[in-house]
């Protein structure tokens, strides 16, 4: 625990870091200020609760899910494989349509007319911003630790024993859990403002799944329909858990990249050309229609990333799955953590005159 504390204490003495930190939360504020007429229209909203509610507004009741299938089937008609996961996993959706009709949960006000806009703005631009500067945060951490023997030039020292190569599992340690700690950090400053302008009293028990709520893919709009009943309060506390996975994922793939190449400037290029390759890629796959290549491209880091204002969600084309962010996050950070130990061994043999 001692020489985990030593390491974290370099990343105190880190300026980069903290300048980017600091950047990254003028940022948040200044998306946060820059959505005022949003905020004010969200006010108004909120509190227009006392209407009528009609039954008829309960828009899960009598909800075929078989027309999103045939919707989406359609569109990766050239793989049948593909259309059958889209069938399935459409079908397994319409009990939770049903379950959500039979708790009323779209009866549920949340922000009247304004729930779109500030639902998107909460769980999508603020949570991808924070997410994005969380995993940059905890990449940034593991290169500089994982190489700061080299930039200092005493690796051949360090390494010239068994016991000082394990320090590199020591050093992974302490950024993995700096890199969490900075996310709490920004995640907890970033929230505290917003929440300190966004009066959400009241509607912290309310369904996300709120007949005001909808998703929107390739033109197509449909009700906000989650595989699991989600109240406000439980979806932004499931998707922050969610993200502190995902920012582990950038940090075990940045630590891969650092263990394989002597580099530090070249883990961090190759780290790069990896994550905006991938959704190069993906884009590509899709407009190439090849669908089990795009599949695999939905599982990367980054398209969980760039999905998450629809996290939990049945996700249209985004998912071939259900719970599809969920899985991709778990099975990211085992092979991540298999590589890193393929890496460690084989890091513990090499010669590095």
């Amino acid at each position: 625990m001692r020489l985990i504390a030593c390491e974290m204490k370099k990343v105190v003495y880190f300026p980069a870091l903290w300048t980017f930190l600091m950047l990254s939360l003028v940022l948040n504020g200044l998306l946060i200020l820059g959505n005022d007429d949003v905020r004010n229209y969200f006010d108004t909203e909120k509190d227009d609760s006392g209407a009528i509610i009609d039954a008829s507004e309960n828009v899960f009741e009598g909800y075929d899910t078989g027309v999103l299938a045939s919707f989406y089937a359609d569109i990766v008609r050239e793989s049948p494989t593909a259309a059958g996961w889209i069938r399935k996993k459409y079908s397994l959706l319409q009990p939770r349509a049903e379950q959500l009709a039979k708790s009323g949960a779209a009866l549920d006000h949340y922000a009247g007319k304004a729930t779109y806009e500030s639902h998107q703005l909460l769980f999508g631009t603020l949570m991808r911003a924070i997410l994005a500067e969380g995993s940059i945060c905890a990449m940034l951490v593991i290169l500089y630790l994982m190489g700061y023997e080299q930039l200092n030039r005493t690796e051949g020292q360090v390494c010239a024993s068994c016991k000082g190569r394990r320090l590199w599992m020591t050093k992974l340690a302490a950024a993995m859990l700096s890199a969490e700690a900075l996310y709490v950090l920004l995640a907890g400053m970033t929230l505290a403002f917003y929440l300190g302008r966004w009066d959400y009293g009241g509607i912290w028990g309310d369904s996300v799944s709120s007949r005001f709520n909808y998703l929107t893919d390739m033109l197509y709009k449909r009700p906000f329909l989650t595989w699991h009943n989600f109240t406000v309060g439980g979806y932004l506390a499931a998707s922050l858990s969610l993200g502190a996975g995902l920012v582990a994922v950038f940090g075990l793939l940045a630590a891969v990249c650092a263990m394989l190449l002597r580099n530090v400037y070249a883990a961090a290029l190759v780290l790069g050309t990896v994550l905006f390759g991938g959704i190069g890629l993906g884009s590509l796959f899709s407009q190439c229609r090849v669908w089990a290549a795009y599949f695999v491209m939905t599982l990367q880091p980054s398209a969980v990333w760039l999905d998450v204002n629809v996290w939990f969600t049945e996700s249209g084309i985004a998912a071939f799955i259900p719970w599809q962010e969920t899985v991709a996050v778990v099975l990211n950070l085992a092979v991540c953590g298999m590589a890193v130990c393929g890496m460690f061994r084989r890091f513990m043999r090499r010669d590095l005159s």
